[in-house]
């Protein structure tokens, strides 16, 4: 009687549609220090931000002070591999404590580590160069070494951006706009590839907002590229890392161990 109740359980729980959920994920916001944008400006948006995630039900931590570079670095290496989808938002600094300043770890900072697993991490950056940090702590060695592609940079001042029709569908806030550090999509090279691109130049060799990925690992998001502009870049990242959230299924690690549980409760 036992063996056939255990069948008949199997065959239920077999049966059972397997439904995607996501992973717990989180999102990191810092403005303790930002670049081409005042910390008031920065702050306002974050709190536009902040407020659009916690309406959406995502879970969120602002860093709003200087000295929290600390506390988000031991964030970052606690999320980093733990299947879960995670995002960085920054403007437009790149704290040492994630990595060291004038390049002086090039592979292998807490930052990089970040975006290699296979979890998809994110960092989103809003106004200047992205990683080029505060008076050019890194200045173009920021980006080359995060991505591994020597080649790669962020230049053209006023470059006319025309949001895509997937852009639009993202985020309904993003509007037409002159971006002066776009993303290069021309300079991409490995596994890096374009995910979606949400605004973009008339042929499209250059993007803001764009999202690129690493294969199967992280992603960069640059987010309004621009020197003190007003632009409302936190609702457009709330919009992107809503959808990104949303469209961005993982099996949950316990699922078998969960069956199996079920199934030895029975016998």
């Amino acid at each position: 009687m036992r063996n056939i109740l255990l069948s008949l359980t199997l065959i239920a729980l077999l049966a059972l549609p397997v439904v995607p959920v996501l992973a717990a994920s989180e999102v990191a916001i810092y403005t303790g220090v930002t670049q081409w944008i005042g910390k008031a400006q920065a702050d306002e948006q974050a709190q536009i931000c902040v407020d659009m995630l916690n309406d959406a039900g995502i879970s969120n931590t602002w860093y709003d002070a200087e000295g929290d570079t600390g506390a988000l670095a031991d964030w970052m290496e606690s999320v980093t591999g733990d299947d879960g989808l995670d995002i960085c938002v920054l403007y437009g600094d790149f704290p040492p404590d994630l990595y060291p300043e004038g390049n002086t770890q090039t592979d292998g900072s807490i930052a990089e580590t970040f975006i290699e697993t296979t979890d998809g991490d994110v960092f989103i950056n809003h106004a200047d160069y992205m990683f080029w940090g505060l008076a050019g702590r890194n200045e173009e060695g920021g980006l080359k070494n995060m991505m591994d592609i020597d080649g790669i940079t962020m230049w053209d001042d006023n470059t006319d951006m025309t949001v895509t029709t997937e852009g639009a569908a993202i985020s309904p806030t993003l509007a037409d706009f002159q971006s002066d550090r776009p993303f290069h999509v021309d300079e991409l090279e490995g596994n890096w590839e374009v995910e979606v691109s949400l605004a973009q130049n008339d042929d499209g060799t250059r993007a803001d907002p764009i999202i690129v990925r690493d294969g199967n690992l992280g992603r960069l998001i640059p987010v309004i590229q621009t020197a003190n502009g007003d632009e409302e870049k936190g609702a457009v990242a709330a919009e992107i890392i809503t959808w990104l959230m949303a469209t961005t299924p993982v099996e949950p690690a316990d699922k078998l161990s969960t069956t199996w549980g079920a199934l030895k409760a029975v016998r």
